[in-house]
């Protein structure tokens, strides 16, 4: 999967450039784990509201290997995105499962393997398209407001918009 990036100065990069001074990215091969697995949990949640569970250990353990082995990032970081993913679920305990368990477990998730700053830009791009997504709905006037809509597809969405435009 390749990605376009811009850069100023092609001297110090290993590949050389194509149009316009930029040059593609490859995404790493985690990165391309995590988007398919996402990809899949949505159809899953599209398709039957709910997340298979063991999908998601065997995320959470693969995750936490990931975390394990590359030692990127400082331990804080880490910390903050498992206390947003605790916080989220949290929430699905509080409203009764308004967002559902798999969601907030996918966001603890994404929470370790990513960290807090990461995270937070992947949940504002979801919350971005959900509240689109929402509006396109009610405005519809095909469903009404309580109707419910599945979290993974923006979930999805949000983090490959962070993997388009990278960390800002």
């Amino acid at each position: 999967v390749l990605q376009w990036t811009e850069k100023d100065s092609l001297c110090n990069s290993p590949v050389r450039g194509g149009r316009k001074g930029g040059l593609f990215k490859m995404l790493t091969v985690s990165e391309i784990i995590c988007l398919g697995s996402l990809a899949g949990l949505s159809i899953a949640d599209i398709h039957y509201r709910k997340v298979p569970g063991e999908i998601l250990a065997m995320g959470a353990v693969g995750a936490c290997v990931y975390r394990i082995c590359m030692e990127q990032e400082n331990v804080w970081i880490l910390g903050g995105g498992i206390a947003i993913g605790i916080l989220f679920l949290f929430i699905s305990r509080v409203t009764g499962e308004k967002l559902g368990y798999g969601d907030s477990l996918a966001i603890l998730i994404l929470g370790i393997y990513m960290g807090i700053w990461k995270l937070l830009l992947v949940l504002s791009g979801a919350f971005t398209f959900l509240t689109i997504g929402a509006v396109l709905v009610l405005s519809s006037r095909k469903m009404s407001r309580k109707c419910t809509l599945p979290f993974f597809p923006f979930l999805t969405a949000g983090y490959l918009l962070y993997l388009v435009t990278g960390p800002l």
